[in-house]
């Protein structure tokens, strides 16, 4: 048995020999083919590791903080992953070229009306937006093209409400209405006018006295382009509340009878179209409204509304199930000074009845001829009074107003823009965005000055020779370019959606963003060629790049028409 002694001695020694080859051991170690064996030295071994190294004494660190470091961490992550994104959609709502403007340019601004689109469905609702204008909405033009977008993203179809008596054909959809019926409207000679301002939503009715009928049905041409305007299911009619009304709905249905079997033993199927009765109305009233509603059982596109007695017919309505319908309502002549003169009430309920959420104001190119600064401030002073008129009538509802496109006329031979457009265009953006609503600029859309002209030189044409209104191609282009800068702003509503992005961290990322923007790049100036250097550069000259042509392709599938309106009217 060893003493305590040599044990001690033994330790010592065997330290002494590790200490002697730790000293002598090479600092790359010895390599024996592809390994390589090392050896600690002895600073490694006695030297003591310093507090940052050390995982224990980390450990020992406050824990809050240590959360709030990696809390920090994470924000900054995850706000530069979406600093490129809030770039990318707030770039093109600061600069691009088909922006809305909108008051105090909060991007934010749609975010009610998409909230009220995307609920239709899951409260089987129809969202009504009622697209007024002059004659550029005429046949259901723009309008068609805003709807069909709508309603293949949120669902939804039929072509909205429609007056009784329609004196300029739709697009989309046939209607005609026969018997005692007169038509009243507010926008057109004084002769048209009615005694009274019940006019409804459509700003024109019909007097019913004795039978009418009225049909309306899809238009099979334009199945393909504007697939969702038929396959209606809701039904509707806008009356006086004291009509004293009898009223029945035919509509055409699809049959399927067994008519006997398939060589496999399987029942052979006919398909048939028959007319039916809907049955009998939901009737709801108001103070100055009646509303008949059919819910069908069957979507179709084609339904017959037979009337008896007497009634103001406002507008009949022909909808989906659920989702958004758009209404097109096009005055010929029209500068939009007439809304003030609608009755409120009757106005609030008729928005009311139809879900009215956003109401598109189309107006301006009335205006242009005779604008002049002597007047400017009138035009101001009456279109104000009409956004407000229709906001005291339905104040959950967004307005958004569109200004006249480019317009040109001849002169010393020469198609130039109106010298009026300018300043109509700003007159129009400044009520409107003081007025709480937003403003969208078809001219800047278009190109600026002397768009037009390139629209009707197209080929095929964009706009028609009076250099005023578009061919349906035209128009068809023009709801595209609208629908697709709407599409930036859902698409904006939904990321901020997706991620959870509140108006307070909103703010928050945009602070974030200043006070982390990279400083600019100094740019390189280029060395003198030696050219260069003999001869100075000429001044380089003041003047713009210009603007490309909105128009560089119309959709292919957007056909004009030569029945579109007839050539050289002046009118609007």
């Amino acid at each position: 048995m060893m003493s305590p002694l040599k044990v001690l001695l033994s330790i010592i020694s065997l330290f002494a020999v590790l200490g002697f080859i730790a000293i002598i051991y090479p600092d790359d170690g010895i390599h024996i083919g592809d390994t390589t064996l090392r050896y600690p030295k002895l600073t490694e071994i006695f030297v003591k590791q310093s507090a940052g190294d050390s995982l224990s004494d980390s450990t020992q660190g406050d824990p809050e903080e240590a959360i709030r470091e990696m809390m920090e961490a994470t924000k900054r992550k995850e706000f530069a992953a979406f600093s490129d994104s809030l770039k990318f959609y707030e770039d093109f709502f600061e600069k691009g070229r088909t922006r809305f403007d909108l008051p105090n340019n909060d991007a934010t601004w749609f975010d009610r009306f998409f909230l009220h689109l995307e609920l239709a469905s899951l409260d089987s609702n129809v969202v009504h937006v009622v697209h007024y204008g002059d004659s550029q909405l005429e046949e259901d033009r723009i309008s068609a093209t805003i709807r069909e977008d709508l309603q293949d993203e949120f669902g939804g179809a039929g072509p909205g409400m429609m007056p009784a008596i329609m004196t300029v054909p739709s697009m989309t959809t046939s209607h005609a209405g026969v018997g005692a019926l007169s038509r009243y409207i507010l926008f057109g000679p004084k002769d048209d006018e009615a005694e009274h301002t019940r006019y409804g939503p459509l700003a024109q009715f019909a007097k019913l006295e004795g039978e009418a009928s009225i049909t309306i049905q899809r238009r099979k041409e334009r199945k393909k382009q504007f697939s969702h305007v038929g396959g209606y299911s809701t039904i509707r009619l806008l009356t006086n509340k004291n009509a004293r009304l009898k009223v029945r709905l035919n509509v055409n249905q699809t049959v399927v009878d067994t008519v006997g079997q398939e060589e496999d033993g399987s029942p052979k199927e006919k398909r048939s179209t028959k007319v039916v009765d809907a049955g009998e109305p939901v009737i709801d009233t108001y103070n100055k409204l009646k509303v008949f509603t059919w819910k069908l059982k069957d979507t179709t596109s084609i339904a017959k509304m037979y009337l008896s007695g007497n009634a103001e017919v406002y507008a009949i309505s022909a909808d989906g199930a659920y989702g958004v319908a758009v209404d097109n309502v096009a005055m010929r002549g029209s500068s939009g000074t007439i809304f003030h003169r609608i009755d409120s009430e009757l106005l609030a309920e008729s928005y009311k009845a139809m879900n009215v959420k956003l109401i598109i104001m189309e107006y301006g190119g009335n205006l242009v001829p005779s604008i002049n600064s002597g007047n400017i401030e009138w035009t101001k002073k009456i279109i104000t009074r009409q956004i407000q008129a229709i906001q005291k009538a339905n104040p959950d509802a967004d307005i958004l107003f569109i200004g006249p496109a480019d317009m040109a006329r001849q002169k010393d031979g020469q198609w130039q823009t109106y010298s009026g457009l300018a300043m109509t265009i700003k007159a129009l953006r400044e009520v409107a965005l003081e007025n709480g609503a937003a403003y969208w600029d078809m001219h800047r859309v278009m190109g600026g000055n002397g768009a037009m002209i390139k629209w009707v030189n197209k080929d095929p044409a964009l706009g028609f020779t009076d250099h005023i209104h578009f061919t349906r191609r035209g128009a068809a282009y023009m709801g595209d370019l609208f629908c697709s800068a709407l599409r930036m702003h859902y698409d904006y509503f939904k990321f901020r959606d997706r991620h959870n992005i509140s108006d307070e961290k909103l703010k928050e990322l945009h602070q974030w963003s200043a006070e982390n923007k990279p400083a600019p790049k100094p740019v390189a100036k280029p060395k003198p060629t030696a050219k260069q250097a003999v001869k100075p550069a000429k001044p380089s000259s003041n003047k713009a790049v210009k603007a490309n042509s909105a128009a560089k392709a119309a959709p292919a599938n957007r056909k004009a028409d030569s029945k579109d309106l007839n050539k050289g009217a002046k009118k609007k």
